[in-house]
């Protein structure tokens, strides 16, 4: 009996600024993220990650965990 693909779940990120200043960008579900020179390098890394309509940006302060 075949066995189900585990559901898959689009990548989103949030775009924004750490408590120091750095632009990071964090996707949501842990699966990757970085520290980026300007807005724009965090924003056209998501968007060539997840595309354009699943980036979003964050008021508060964001913490990207390096594992």
């Amino acid at each position: 009996m075949p066995t189900a693909a585990a559901p898959t779940t689009r990548p989103h990120f949030k775009i924004g600024r750490d408590r120091e200043g750095h632009w990071i960008a964090v996707e949501t579900h842990g699966r990757g993220g970085g520290y980026f020179r300007s807005r724009d390098d965090a924003l056209h890394y998501a968007r060539a990650e997840a595309g354009a309509g699943a980036v979003s940006f964050s008021n508060r302060p964001l913490a990207l965990r390096l594992s």
